[in-house]
């Protein structure tokens, strides 16, 4: 079972609660959604540097100097060039490594490799990786992000609880009325599902799902809903 990802970007905007805020950006051809999650003259997390053009990688820049933003941390969910082809760039412009899980280490050049067979500029690696393992925690302006393994949809996805906003960034684990697709090198179906249901799920149902591609959802609607679990 291998249903389509969902391609309609989340609109451009930004949400939040008791001043922590919560910016999405559509990115490069595919459409992948860029978190940064941070505080207005603080500091901050992105998550998944997937920056194409020049002109993303400038409105990535130009909002994280406008609102203020100390970057404290790069997170990647899993290591498809979709989700990783800015991050070169971005980790350089910060000073900072590629945090991502320890799983997801050997598949980082390998999967930046397939970026000219979908017709896009060859890019280098980040200089510095940085592994990760399950519940690892972010700790960034007053607040923290949560790692949590949810292999599956490919070897070493990640998703990033934020409980102070009840939000949960998925990557492409879970979509609003859909799941990863799992035919890809590593992908598994069987363990995409353990993943969504003993990682995900267990969250509370007000819980928003946040994810690398389309709309936000929220964990009630999908353990509810969702046709593919």
């Amino acid at each position: 079972m291998n249903p389509e990802i969902p391609m309609n970007g989340e609109p451009n905007e930004t949400l939040g609660n008791n001043a922590l805020l919560i910016k999405c950006m559509p990115v490069n051809p595919i459409e992948m959604n860029l978190y940064v999650v941070y505080r207005k003259n603080d500091e901050g997390a992105i998550i998944d540097p997937g920056c194409a053009s020049n002109e993303e990688f400038e409105r990535l820049f130009r909002f994280v100097e406008q609102e203020g933003i100390r970057i404290r941390h790069i997170l990647l969910t899993h290591p498809h060039f979709d989700h990783m082809m800015g991050a070169s760039r971005i980790c350089k412009e910060y000073g900072l490594p590629l945090e991502l899980h320890e799983d997801a280490v050997s598949l980082v050049e390998p999967g930046l490799a397939a970026l000219p067979a979908f017709g896009l500029p060859a890019v280098e690696p980040p200089r510095e990786l940085k592994p990760f393992k399950h519940h690892a925690r972010f700790e960034f302006a007053r607040t923290w992000l949560e790692a949590r393994s949810t292999p599956g949809h490919c070897q070493g996805s990640a998703s990033f609880v934020l409980p102070q906003l009840q939000t949960v960034f998925t990557g492409d684990a879970l979509f609003n009325g859909s799941i990863g697709r799992t035919d890809l090198p590593s992908g598994d179906y069987d363990l995409l599902k353990k993943s969504i249901f003993e990682q995900l799920f267990v969250l509370d149902d007000e819980y928003q799902v946040r994810s690398g591609h389309g709309g936000r959802s929220t964990i009630g609607k999908e353990k509810y809903h969702n046709p593919f679990l």
